[in-house]
């Protein structure tokens, strides 16, 4: 699965991307939201007209935070994820217990976070700020990156290899679509 809508999925099968539709089993009140599909799923899909999502296959790992709203309810974000990056902004999006949120929220998902504190163009400040986030998780990759700057592949490459799923979390404006 690699887009979630309120009306239905997109898949990719290796050679394509499609729509499909969530079996009306899957939607129904009171169905556990865990069991849904999520992006990073993998799915098997009939053949129908228009494509179903027949059944959800076993996770690996899952990012799940709790939903929007009153309920207490338990939403999936992501499946089947390696690696986390964690980017926040050290401009004024700059937020070390955001950053602490999206820590305990990966924590127990089974991915690696990697912290990426995008628009260090300001070496000293960056490089003060990277020492505190080293020093708020102890033992994290924390990088310190100018998204513009071509260079920055190269440090993010050792987290992205074939066959692994990376995420990019953080708030608005903070560098992912950049990045």
């Amino acid at each position: 699965v690699v887009e979630q809508h309120r009306s239905g999925y997109r898949v990719d099968d290796g050679e394509s991307v499609q729509a499909v539709q969530s079996p009306a089993a899957l939607v129904r009140a009171g169905v556990d939201p865990l069991a849904r599909p999520a992006v990073g799923d993998w799915v098997v899909v009939s053949g129908a007209k228009p494509p179903l999502i027949e059944r959800v296959l076993p996770r690996r790992s899952a990012l799940v935070r709790a939903a929007a709203g009153e309920r207490h309810v338990a939403q999936v974000i992501a499946a089947n994820v390696d690696v986390v990056f964690v980017v926040c902004g050290l401009d004024d999006d700059y937020n070390p217990r955001r950053i602490e949120r999206y820590l305990v929220l990966i924590e127990g998902s089974g991915a690696l976070p990697v912290i990426v504190l995008t628009k260090a163009d300001k070496p000293d400040q960056a490089a003060e700020r990277q020492r505190e986030i080293q020093r708020l998780a102890p033992g994290a990759v924390v990088l310190a990156v100018n998204a513009e700057d071509p260079d920055t592949g190269e440090l993010l490459a050792p987290y992205v290899r074939t066959g692994s799923t990376a995420v990019l979390v953080g708030s608005s404006g903070a560098g992912k679509s950049t990045l």
